[in-house]
């Protein structure tokens, strides 16, 4: 007997009628919320010390779009927050999805339903991105959902990154069935692994950020700052922004228009030696120089606040920025405590308090 396939199907076509009498004590409402998730793990496909799975109707009330949810539990165990896998049902029963989806509430909570509407949709196209797995021609993705016209139905669609579509006169067979949810299991590994994070917060400032902030190779930084636009900047504490997670660590943000006002600040000069002679940028027309953080990025997690401010970025010849990062450590020394002691006063003005010593050992 196909026991998923016929499960799901009963949903499908008893959810508008059974809807139509008392919630409470509901036979419907306990096979949604306890006997399919059973099943489930019955077939193996669920490992209860890793995973929580349960269904939802509604609570103490019809839902417009029941769902089964299944959850890592080192990421959440709630369908209001984190990222998790669930099969959604669309408000008419003429179809069902299987989606890898986000907590909706979450977004609505901490930023408001404009700003999380908007904030919710730009995370599930990163993650999207994340998923190699959605290369793969043998996996039908599915970019978009349609549930209906709830404020929670629209909320699961913003919410969901990628999964299967089954309509109710298409539903496959078990074995299918289970081969799609094994695939979905797999993806939803594979997102939490790109990840490393379990706080969904960190993991939402994160991504909402500017992807220009994240530039990682050393010539596209360079000219984002030299095309960068001049803005002002208080010397004042600026808190630090969250971190992106790589297959190499953490990616810290860089504001190209803060290094850029920093090298303007410095009359596009050499901080270590104003006489160094650089040559005329083509961008800007002035004297190439490069920006570089005296307390390294790369610290920023020591730090409470943030280390990509004008008062922590030097305006160097491409000399002295090689030699700095690249020379022996007595040359490095020189320029070193040199900047520091023109800068340390302005660090402390940014928050930044730091010994020299402390300075030299990170480099």
């Amino acid at each position: 007997m196909e026991i998923i396939k016929e499960s799901l199907k009963k949903i499908l076509n008893e959810y508008l009628l059974e809807k139509q009498k008392t919630f409470g004590k509901n036979e419907l409402a306990a096979f949604i919320r306890e006997i399919l998730p059973n099943r489930l793990v019955e077939k193996g496909l669920i490992d209860l010390n890793k995973y929580k799975i349960t269904g939802s109707s509604g609570q103490g009330v019809w839902a417009a779009v029941p769902w089964i949810g299944i959850f890592d539990k080192d990421i959440t165990v709630s369908a209001q927050s984190g990222y998790y896998l669930v099969y959604l049902f669309d408000e008419n029963m003429n179809k069902f999805y299987l989606s890898l989806n986000q907590g909706w509430t979450y977004y609505k909570t901490e930023f408001g339903k404009k700003i999380g509407s908007k904030n919710i949709k730009i995370v599930s196209e990163k993650l999207r991105k994340k998923l190699a797995t959605l290369s793969d021609t043998k996996y039908i993705e599915v970019r978009s959902i349609e549930l209906g016209k709830g404020e929670l139905a629209q909320g699961y669609e913003l919410g969901h990154i990628c999964g299967i579509e089954y309509s109710l006169d298409k539903i496959p067979n078990d074995k299918d069935l289970i081969n799609d949810l094994r695939d979905m299991m797999m993806i939803y590994l594979e997102l939490k692994k790109s990840l490393k994070n379990s706080n969904f917060l960190d993991i939402i400032n994160s991504l909402i950020l500017d992807d220009n902030l994240f530039i990682e190779n050393e010539d596209e930084i360079i000219n984002e700052i030299e095309n960068a636009e001049l803005v002002q900047e208080k010397k004042e504490p600026k808190p630090k922004l969250p971190p992106r997670r790589s297959s190499e660590g953490l990616i810290w943000p860089r504001d190209a228009k803060i290094s850029k006002l920093a090298i303007d600040k410095a009359n596009y000069l050499c901080e270590n030696d104003s006489n160094h002679i650089s040559f005329t940028s083509d961008i800007t027309k002035k004297l190439y120089m490069e920006a570089h953080h005296l307390i390294p990025i790369n610290f920023q997690e020591e730090f409470n606040n943030s280390l990509d401010v004008s008062g922590n970025i030097v305006s160097l010849c491409p000399n002295c920025h090689r030699k700095i990062h690249h020379g022996i450590l007595e040359e490095k020394k020189a320029i070193i405590q040199k900047l520091f002691n023109e800068r340390k006063e302005l660090l402390k003005e940014f928050g930044l308090d730091i010994s020299l010593e402390n300075l030299l050992e990170k480099y």
